[in-house]
């Protein structure tokens, strides 16, 4: 009797012990995979602080070195038309001074993928983006996701996919002005899909199309530039009290299996 009450005392405390060591063991995991984490925002920080010191630098040694000889060149050209001459030279320097600039700008937008959609894929850098504009520009905004972890998305795809959905916020913000935005992604039959509802005054699928083709919005461009390239969709509903706006597009099999960001 006594050995049987003294094993079960022994069995009962063992129990806790181990409870207690996989408590532990748990924490212990969390905490290394924060630690983790954290130490991948360090390095995509140092990243972008690095990327942001050389944009300056091209822009500020060689862009604008360019762009004031080229409104040197305009300056002598003015000067010398009140004076009744045409000076050929200072338009032609003007011109290609410009053409140098361009392509200079040009060429420093292609770098310019941001470094936290590079580190962690575009699942996590949605999410910062709602982060990001949360409580600053809005009083809630929420941001959540059903796609497989183990899902690659081509890293074209990812970066487009991420440029149009900043500019249907900010076209939201600017002209919608909504106090509430529910973001919403999700991967099935490999449509990649991204519904936004907002409260805000909502655009029908006509009123997209005629702004489309009848305004000259930098940002409308950016977004049908972007859709062609990744063939994708966008769809606008105006319903009683909200709208919504949905981004689709298609993942290829083959292009997934080749190389891309892994989301993750």
């Amino acid at each position: 009797m006594l050995f049987t009450l003294l094993l079960s005392t022994g069995i009962i405390v063992l129990v806790k012990k181990n409870q207690r060591i996989q408590e532990l063991s748990d924490k212990l995991i969390k905490e290394t995979e924060e630690k983790k984490e954290l130490e991948k925002l360090e390095v995509a920080i140092s990243a972008q602080e690095k990327e942001r010191v050389e944009i300056g630098r091209q822009l500020h040694d060689d862009v604008g070195a360019l762009l004031s000889f080229a409104q040197k060149n305009l300056v002598n050209f003015e000067d010398n038309s009140e004076d009744g001459e045409v000076d050929y030279k200072s338009i032609g320097m003007a011109k290609e001074h410009l053409a140098e600039s361009i392509k200079l700008i040009r060429h420093i937008a292609k770098g310019l993928t941001p470094q936290y959609l590079t580190k962690f894929g575009l699942v996590k850098a949605l999410d910062n983006m709602t982060k990001q504009k949360s409580g600053t520009f809005i009083e809630k905004f929420d941001f959540t996701h059903n796609v497989p972890e183990d899902l690659t998305i081509p890293e074209l795809v990812s970066t487009h996919y991420y440029y149009i959905a900043g500019e249907l916020i900010t076209n939201l913000f600017k002209h919608s002005y909504p106090t509430e935005i529910n973001m919403e992604l999700t991967y099935d039959k490999q449509l990649l899909k991204l519904k936004i509802c907002h409260n805000g005054i909502a655009l029908t699928q006509r009123d997209f199309t005629r702004l489309l083709s009848e305004s000259d919005s930098l940002g409308l461009e950016n977004i049908n530039y972007r859709l062609n390239v990744i063939n994708g969709q966008v769809f606008f509903k105006r319903l009683s009290d909200y709208g919504t706006i949905e981004l689709i597009t298609k993942l290829d099999q083959t292009q997934m299996k080749d190389g891309g960001s892994a989301e993750n």
